[in-house]
């Protein structure tokens, strides 16, 4: 493996764990991420609508 293939994967880790934190953040938070129209739970932008 040369110095760029570590790079991308590196970058690609990256990406993968920020996305994983976010959807881990918007459960523990109780927003949903389809933007409320099939979801069961009673989110703030519901309520506003």
């Amino acid at each position: 493996m040369n110095g760029w293939d570590i790079a991308i994967l590196a970058a690609l880790a990256a990406a993968v764990a920020l996305a994983l934190r976010r959807v881990l953040r918007t459960r523990k938070t109780g927003g949903c991420g389809c933007g409320c129209e099939g979801c069961a739970r009673q989110c703030k932008e519901r309520n506003e609508e």
